[in-house]
């Protein structure tokens, strides 16, 4: 078995422009603009699931009727929405209460992406144990996290670790041949850029992961998206389409509202 190794840059800079590259792809996304033209439905679960899949769309004026442990998280026009059931909701109330999806994704982009991937992982007020830190950024692949995985930008792909305390590196196994490639985080850093140029980032490729940190090593299937999402309707539908639930769930919990909406009636 073949094995490549790619070091790191100076100790900061390849973070650095990681980040920068990352973020100057979802500024063409253009952040003031990620309102949803209309309600969709981006997860589902209990006894009516299948009457609200996920990527169903509905008008503003539409209302949801759910049973008993039903729960439907749906992205509006001002944000996110949980409900739960049993109970009928109409889709043109509520809204105000949340907050909006352009505040909750530029946070997404800017303020977390950029400072907590640096700082490493926070301590909560009420106690001392960790808090294990989430993805900051929607196209950075979490090296803990396997299936089908949405790329934006092959040029700029990048590999986060939740665990940057100290040094480490991750194994990249090529299934097609058996060749891995190894890449290594400096202490500190939650971001590597993806070795390109030894592993192309290209539709359909799979590779495995396995970091030093990491229990068990993940399969990653790249699913290289046609053109670029140009507001929020359009990343989750593309998520949604091309089967990257990972990438999903993550938008979902960035964007959510954490208020579950009460029922009319």
């Amino acid at each position: 078995m073949h094995l490549d190794k790619t070091r790191s840059a100076q100790p900061g800079k390849i973070a650095s422009r990681c980040v920068k590259a990352a973020l100057g792809t979802f500024l063409l996304l253009g952040v003031g603009s990620v309102a949803m033209a209309q309600n969709m439905v981006v997860r589902s679960t209990g006894p009516s699931a299948s009457s609200y899949p996920a990527g169903k769309k509905m008008a503003n004026d539409a209302s949801i009727s759910l049973k008993a442990q039903d729960k439907v998280t749906i992205l509006t026009p001002s944000g996110t929405r949980v409900l739960s059931g049993p109970g009928t909701y109409s889709l043109a109330q509520g809204g105000g209460t949340a907050s909006t999806a352009s505040r909750r994704l530029s946070s997404f982009i800017n303020n977390r992406g950029s400072t907590r991937a640096r700082t490493g992982a926070v301590r909560s007020a009420v106690s001392a144990e960790p808090e294990t830190p989430s993805n900051p950024n929607l196209w950075f692949l979490d090296v803990t996290k396997g299936g089908k995985f949405c790329v934006a930008d092959t040029d700029t792909l990048v590999v986060w670790r939740p665990d940057y305390t100290g040094s480490a590196t991750a194994s990249i196994v090529k299934p097609t041949d058996g060749n891995v490639t190894e890449i290594a985080w400096q202490k500190g850093s939650a971001l590597k850029a993806w070795p390109k140029d030894v592993l192309p980032v290209a539709n359909g490729a799979s590779y495995r992961l396995l970091g030093s940190s990491v229990p068990q090593s993940v399969e990653v299937s790249f699913v290289v998206l046609p053109s670029q999402p140009t507001d929020l309707d359009d990343a989750a539908s593309m998520l949604i389409e091309n089967g990257c639930t990972g990438q999903l769930d993550l938008l979902v919990e960035t964007l959510n509202a954490n208020s579950e909406q009460p029922a009319e009636g």
